[in-house]
């Protein structure tokens, strides 16, 4: 059996992989450097936690599309 090509995944089916294959650290490393090269994580203070659980409830409405 041949392994998929985790670079040419998306974030996403990289999860739902790995949902499945628990122990694929290969493909949990791949995983790993696309979340690491992303640009700029933006860090909440206690008072805009209500801007983040907007910015929450938006990403899972996109991920289920």
């Amino acid at each position: 059996m041949t392994k998929p090509n985790f670079a040419a995944m998306s974030k996403i089916e990289l999860k739902r992989y790995l949902l499945d294959n628990r122990n694929d650290t290969e493909a949990f490393y791949v995983l790993m450097d696309k979340i690491n090269a992303e640009p700029n994580p933006k860090f909440y203070t206690i008072d805009e936690i209500g801007e983040l659980q907007k910015l929450i409830e938006a990403k899972r409405t996109q991920e289920n599309l």
